[in-house]
């Protein structure tokens, strides 16, 4: 049976495949009825009644793959992976990307800043958190955001409002897509083009603290071009002292069918803002005065320029290849007191050939994945405390490749291997290191997926053992100058192994999913070191279950519930045993939808983080960190058509969103110094806040 819409007829054998699947779902149901509520967001309307028919929700598509156009069914897709389309993305009311990943299982978000407004917060996946940096690896439209120096992802520069798609691919994704992805992947596509000549999007947001967002937006296509343009333009006061900030990102695409079977995309990517740092504030500044900030604070600016070329050729004979040049450049400088990233440019620039090869018989199914990526960054980094400038050059380079293999349309066999190869050219002075550093790491996947009733019920399992090589910031632990460098860091490598399942049936999805993960050799920063702290290398393990429900009751009422548990502790050495800082146990999101009137829905959004130790407290002797929990409201109203209007006649969608309903006090980055909470940092989040605006589609 092929994937895609059952629709229901007479005939026995459907009427048996519908007895089974809603025998199914009614275990489901009673087995997790104690839990939470089963979630989810309609996708699609039916033409008739539900007693008709049976509507499921379309197996959603991920794109391991990494050829534009060519997607691979979620049901074969070895893991955990969750899709965000546009119509996800409105439905959130999210106004920044994290905003967005934060109700999905597994990812944690930490608001370095206290804004309250993701303007510079930091995703983790999985419970592997390291501060300020991710351990999932970020692509942009193919090309990896992921900095040399630090690992961060800026994610101002990329506005939710420009997402047409984002991919979450836990687990061993980063066999296909690269280095770095200890925890997965997060895989991000711009809107590009439309099937109109012509087609445009305009809107605003005004909000609290000062918030305002416009954006703009043309797209089209007139065979044999493509091509878009979108601008987003933003401000923020913040709601702390000197935390102003003011961003404006551009995107570009243009593509041309060059032939029948030949087509080439160009993307372009400027963003530059101006974002404040209040700095922490201890435990005593935040009870006394949330808004105020401390003496380390300053300004970062930032500039992103970014352009990358794919030339897409096939299907010929079952082959399909890319070819994809990029140049990626970002510069940042800080002013006023602050005295970290005092200066960095990080240019990259790469070339990576992909190919895909499928041929099938009546029974069998295969799908080749293989390429090579070639890469040369280089960093240009002022030391705190120093004054000279640090030198990074790395050259590296990757190879790999992967078959699927699907007998009889149930069973999917996978299998892949990866090697990548770097070489550092250091002039450090923080630590004084001169010379050639050389990492090198295989990464190896196996899974199967066996869809126990098709386009329905899957279960899969799955081993992978991504790579990870040190940055320039973990070699020079660059916090001050009261930290030392270290510049003897192994790589990361870890061992994940997955057990889940997959249910898709009406309105309802389900997905279960434990995972183990077993790290060597994971770079920490170690506040207790001697004679003064540094990043270290360390062996862990976590443990955890990701679940997650979302069904649509009815038309006018939805509703969705994510569950995360992670045990995360030392393996061995001076902490062993020790649960991870940083690390939240238990990670609950839950939201129900009303539409009492045609266009408008009111949704209702909680989140609960508990049980987890303050970043740095290696030992574990301060205390857990302070629980919160959030409550938002999300009102979006879809303003009707006139019934005699015209085909340029917009459609107009208005939202109004309610931040920290409760008006709770709350911090969600909370760190320490490792041995006492007088030198414990606090990004306070806002109290109750307030969102609105329109957007205009002709």
């Amino acid at each position: 049976m092929r994937r895609g819409l059952l629709l229901m007829t007479g005939h026995t054998r459907q009427r048996r495949i519908r007895h089974w699947r809603l025998s199914l779902v009614g275990l489901f149901v009673g087995a997790s009825a104690g839990l939470f509520p089963a979630p989810g967001y309609p996708q699609g309307e039916p033409d008739q009644p539900p007693s008709t028919r049976i509507v499921e929700i379309e197996p959603v598509l991920v794109s391991p793959r990494r050829i534009p156009g060519r997607f691979l069914n979620r049901s074969r897709f070895v893991g955990e992976a969750t899709v965000l389309t546009e119509r996800d993305l409105r439905h959130t009311g999210a106004t920044t990307a994290q905003e967005a990943l934060g109700h999905l299982s597994g990812i944690t978000v930490l608001d370095q800043q206290g804004f309250g407004l993701g303007s510079d917060s930091t995703v983790n996946l999985r419970g592997i958190v390291n501060s300020s940096r991710t351990n999932v690896l970020v692509l942009v439209d193919g090309v990896r955001q992921n900095r040399i120096t630090g690992d961060d992802i800026h994610w101002q520069s990329i506005p939710v409002r420009q997402i047409e798609r984002i991919e979450v691919m836990r687990g061993g994704g980063g066999l296909v897509y690269g280095e770095g992805a200890l925890a997965g992947v997060i895989n991000i596509v711009t809107k590009q083009d439309s099937a109109k000549p012509v087609e445009t999007e305009e809107g605003f947001e005004l909000g609290s603290f000062g918030w305002q967002q416009y954006h703009v937006s043309a797209r089209g296509s007139v065979q044999p071009l493509r091509y878009g343009l979108n601008y987003t333009r933003r401000f923020v006061d913040g709601y702390r002292e000197s935390s102003q900030s003011r961003n404006t990102t551009i995107t570009s695409h243009a593509g041309l069918n060059l032939a029948h079977d030949l087509s080439a995309d160009l993307h372009v990517l400027h963003s530059e803002d101006t974002t404040g740092f209040p700095g922490l504030l201890t435990r005593a500044q935040s009870q006394q005065r949330q808004q105020q900030t401390n003496a380390f604070h300053g300004t970062n600016i930032n500039e992103i320029d970014q352009v990358s070329l794919d030339l897409i050729g096939g299907p010929w004979q079952g082959w399909s290849s890319t070819v994809t040049l990029f140049y990626r450049r970002w510069a940042q400088s800080s002013v006023d007191s602050i005295n970290f990233n005092s200066f960095t440019v990080t240019p990259s620039r790469g070339l990576s050939v992909r190919t895909n090869h499928e041929w099938s018989t009546e029974d069998v199914e295969s799908l080749f994945v293989g390429g090579l990526e070639l890469s040369e960054d280089k960093a240009t980094t002022g030391d705190p405390g120093v004054g000279a400038d640090s030198e990074s050059n790395r050259h590296g380079y990757g190879l790999y490749a992967e078959e699927t293999l699907t007998v009889a349309d149930r069973l999917t066999l996978v299998g892949g291997l990866r090697f990548d190869k770097f070489r550092y050219e250091e002039s450090l002075t923080f630590p004084a290191f001169n010379g050639t550093l050389r990492f090198e790491g295989w990464s190896p996947k196996v899974g199967v997926t066996f869809a126990a009733i098709p386009a329905c019920w899957d279960l899969f399992a799955s081993y992978a053992r991504p790579f990870k090589a040190p940055n320039v910031d973990d070699f020079s632990s660059r916090l001050g100058s009261s930290f030392s460098g270290n510049a003897d860091l192994e790589p990361q490598q870890a061992d994940t192994f997955e057990f889940g399942t997959r249910l898709t049936v009406e309105n309802l999805r389900m997905s279960g999913t434990w995972f183990f993960i077993r790290t060597e050799d994971e770079i920490l920063l170690n506040q207790l070191a001697t004679p003064s702290a540094t990043n270290q290398n360390f062996d862990t393990q976590r443990v955890g279950v990701e679940l997650d429900l979302r069904h649509s009751i009815s038309e006018r009422v939805r509703t969705y519930a994510t569950y995360t548990f992670v045990d995360a502790e030392f393996r061995k050495g001076q902490f062993t045993e020790y649960t991870i800082p940083g690390t939240p146990e238990h990670l609950f999101n839950a939201g129900v939808g009303i539409s009492p009137l045609e266009g408008l829905w009111v949704d209702l959004q909680w989140q609960l983080v508990h049980d987890y130790f303050r970043i740095n407290d290696l030992r574990n002797t301060l205390g857990g960190a302070d629980n919160y929990g959030v409550l938002n409201l999300v009102c979006r109203y879809e303003l009707p058509r006139p019934s005699k209007a015209g085909r340029w006649w917009p459609t107009a969608t208005a939202f109004f969103r309610v931040d920290n309903l409760t008006d709770e006090e709350y911090v969600a980055f909370q760190t320490s110094n490792g041995t006492n909470l007088t030198g414990a940092g606090e990004a306070p989040a806002p109290p109750r806040s307030f969102y609105g605006g329109l957007t205009l589609k002709f």
